[in-house]
């Protein structure tokens, strides 16, 4: 029994819900199967699932970030400003990471140093940048380089896949390898499990938070160079609402709001999920306002399915007798 309840993770009923959707749009809208639509899921799947990671490193934790789709756009303003300038992207690559690090870097020391709430510290900030942009860039910039779009319309694989879907790949294979063997990793369940415990036990808590919005805020750049360089022009509203598309994919792929339990593997099948969501929704011909109420649903019925697991669990652990029915 114990080796049948291992395998029926949280994972696995995902992958079967993907598959059931898959075969639903196969079904009831086979254009939903074009090549240049699959690319351009491929490529929004990139950059949420990217971020989606920072986001489960940082809820890992039992903090959560929603200033990120506003970090977004501030880096996406910042890169095409260089990018006017004939930056490469290698360039723009590292700047986006490095702006993206720092202004999480913050989000972190106010929630460490100022003991502010992190839904608050961070929605102090999304306000800050969301303010601060218009004054720097009236509307938007355009006329950008082909040097700036160079990720979008001429680094393909084999010709057709967007070289942002390598990218995901380098970044989700590190993450899945840095989270099962890291000693960074442990500390971050034990916070999540424990903060005080975790301290005992001689973890540098604050420390270690704030290293993870700083990677975190690394992923955000890297998605804002993904977002940013598919057109010429850059919008000062490029990353709002976004942080919710992440959010969503961490907590639909079993990550414990709470904290102290979740995997990438989970995230990365939410993040598909939620990457279809728009395209599935165009090719059966319901309206587009419906995107955001049907990830608004994903996010309830996970934090309500996660408490669920979470109060059984806690049952399990506190009741012998239900510790022997478990083990059964």
């Amino acid at each position: 029994m114990g080796k049948k309840k291992g395998f029926l993770t949280t994972e696995f009923y995902l992958a079967v819900f993907l598959a059931a959707i898959l075969l639903f749009m196969a079904v009831a809208a086979r254009e939903f199967y074009s090549i240049n639509n699959l690319m351009s899921l491929l490529n929004s799947f990139s950059y949420i699932l990217i971020s989606a990671i920072g986001m489960n490193l940082i809820i890992l934790t039992s903090n959560i970030d929603v200033s990120a789709g506003a970090l977004i756009s501030v880096v996406c303003l910042s890169i095409a400003a260089l990018g006017k300038q004939g930056i490469p992207f290698a360039g723009l690559m590292a700047a986006a990471m490095v702006i993206g690090a720092v202004l999480s870097t913050l989000n972190g020391l106010f929630i460490t140093r100022l003991k502010i709430p992190a839904i608050v510290a961070t929605l102090a900030t999304t306000q800050i940048f969301q303010g601060v942009l218009p004054l720097t860039v009236d509307g938007s910039i355009y006329d950008l380089p082909a040097s700036f779009t160079w990720l979008a319309f001429d680094a393909k694989i084999f010709g057709i896949v967007p070289a942002s879907v390598l990218i995901c790949l380098i970044v989700t294979v590190a993450a899945l390898l840095f989270v099962k063997y890291s000693r960074f990793a442990r500390k971050l369940y034990a916070i999540g499990n424990n903060s005080n415990g975790a301290r005992l036990s001689g973890i540098r808590v604050d420390r270690t938070v704030v290293w993870t919005y700083t990677i975190a805020g690394a992923l955000f750049g890297i998605s804002a160079v993904i977002i940013a360089t598919a057109g010429q022009r850059v919008t000062t509203t490029m990353g709002s609402g976004l942080e919710m598309t992440f959010i969503a994919a961490v907590v639909l792929g079993g990550t414990n709001t709470a904290g102290g339990s979740g995997k990438i593997l989970g995230t990365v099948i939410g993040a598909f999920i939620l990457a279809m969501i728009a395209p599935a929704i165009n090719y059966l011909g319901i309206s587009p306002d419906w995107s955001d109420a049907v990830k608004g649903a994903i996010i309830l019925i996970s934090v309500v399915v996660g408490a669920a697991k979470y109060i059984k669990k806690k049952r399990v652990i506190d009741d012998p007798a239900a510790r022997e029915r478990s083990a059964a």
